[in-house]
This record gives structure tokens, sequence and C-alpha cells, in this order.
């Protein structure tokens, strides 16, 4: 694997100097790999790269949409790879990714454009993977045993992960059952809702991690203001569950730093 390590920089700064910005859409058809869609149950996983070098900062972002092309193309356990640039931290990224099963992302792991691209970050003196939760999302249904599945996309949503913490086993059931519900009404009755994964710790029985996509910001606001999510919220105020903590802008108070535009999976 040595020489496609030596040439992968190479192939990216090519690609750059080709005049393609790395949060555009790509213009040729074939040049980008969609996400896929899944039943909302899905092995999740988000993590963030910090102390990019603000020279370096392009070439990584296309390295990391390399590896989610290469890695939705070649691997068929990947189903989704959003990049997601943080709007408010130049020298950071999170990615944030899923899998049709935790041996998928094993696999994932050792394969070589993980590892291709853990070499690049490696030689820039990146650090990372700093990962905040990796496990199985939670079925988004109605209580009823109907289920809504997450959509797939183009790779250039709004792309929101949130942390809550302090689910007091007196509130867990009642806060499971309205988080699903939640998920469900919001993928079956929001058209700017695409994707909704909730995800317990396994290391933390108290905390959760939802990762959501949106065609816009506008319909994460819609979002916020529907009455699914005042369902939940009420139940996160009467429980004293901590949170929001956003993980992508590190924002830990409000709503008004929630998330950012994912890049899509474009081949250098």
């Amino acid at each position: 694997m040595r020489p496609v390590r030596a040439l992968l920089p190479v192939a990216l700064a090519a690609a750059l100097l080709a005049g393609t910005a790395p949060g555009a859409l790509a213009a040729r058809s074939g040049d980008t790999m969609p996400n896929l869609g899944d039943s909302s149950v899905a092995y999740t996983v988000i993590s963030a790269y910090e102390h990019i070098p603000a020279a370096a900062r392009d070439t990584v972002i296309a390295a990391a949409q390399q590896e989610g092309y290469a890695s939705r193309r070649h691997e068929p356990g990947t189903e989704s790879v959003h990049v997601v640039p943080d709007p408010d931290h130049p020298d950071r990224i999170v990615v944030a990714e899923t899998f049709s099963s935790a041996a998928a992302h094993r696999a994932h792991r050792r394969g070589p454009y993980a590892r291709n691209f853990a070499a690049l970050l490696a030689a820039l003196g990146v650090t990372g993977p700093a990962t905040t939760v990796a496990n199985y999302s939670l079925a988004t249904d109605d209580g009823t045993g109907r289920v809504a599945p997450s959509g797939g996309d183009d790779g250039h949503v709004f792309t929101v992960v949130a942390e809550f913490t302090n689910v007091q086993p007196a509130y867990r059931e009642e806060f499971l059952k309205v988080a699903k519900a939640d998920g469900y009404l919001s993928l079956t009755g929001e058209p700017g809702t695409l994707g909704f994964h909730f995800v317990p710790d396994p290391a933390d029985p108290t905390r959760f991690v939802f990762l959501e996509t949106f065609t816009d910001e506008a319909a994460f606001t819609a979002h916020l203001n529907g009455t699914p999510a005042a369902a939940y919220l009420d139940v996160v105020a009467k429980g004293h569950i901590v949170g929001p903590h956003f993980f992508v802008t590190l924002a830990t108070t409000g709503f008004d730093k929630p998330g950012g535009w994912s890049v899509p999976n474009r081949k250098a």
C-alpha cells in the first residue's frame, strides 16, 4: 500500500488545481457517490478530526471526500458518509458514517481507503478520530411497530449531531418512546427531514446521540418548531436531561448553531 499512499496527496492536489471547491457539488455525472437510505437501524459512527493546518484544510476535506466516495463505491457495507467541515473552527471536520453492521465498520477501518486517509492525516499532524459514539441506532417507530426509514441524499445536506446526557432510569422508557416517535413523525411528516438516527452510547446508559440530516437549515428550523420535536423537548425538560450539545459546532447552549453543511462524496 505504500505507493498508493505516496500518490494520494498528488491526486488530491490535481483535483484541487482543477478548480472544484471542496464544498461544491460536482458538475459531471459519475463524480459523486450518493448516500443510501436505511431502515433507520444502522451502525453509526461519528468522529472529529482536529488541528488541521490552515494550508492543508482543502487537502484534508478533499481526502475525506475521496475516502467517502471510494468507501461508498467499493465497500458494500458502507451506507452513508457525511463529511462536515466545522463552520466555527476551520481546523476541524466531523465525519458521520452509517454501516450495515459493526462488522462492516471494522472492515472499512481495516481497508485501504481508511488507511490511506489516516496516513495522510498523520503526515499532516491532524489529530483524530475523536469518536463521540459508535453503536447501532434504534428504529424510529410510532409505537405500533411501524418504522419510518431514513432517506438517502447527494451528500450536500445540512447535518446535525446532537448529544443528550443525564437520562435517568425513571425517564429512560419515556425518553426512548418520545425520541423514536420524534424520528418517525419527522421522517413521515416533514419533507425537509431526510435522515434520523437515534444512537445510545454503549458505554453510558444515560447518554444518547442523534444524527439528523435535512435539505437545508430552514428544514431543521421547521423540524425544531414542529409538534414531534416539542413533545420530545418537553420530556427533556421534565426529566432534567442535559442537552443539546451540538457536536458539529461544539455549541452547548441554545439552537442557534446546530450543525453544518456536509460535502459530497467526490472522486478525486
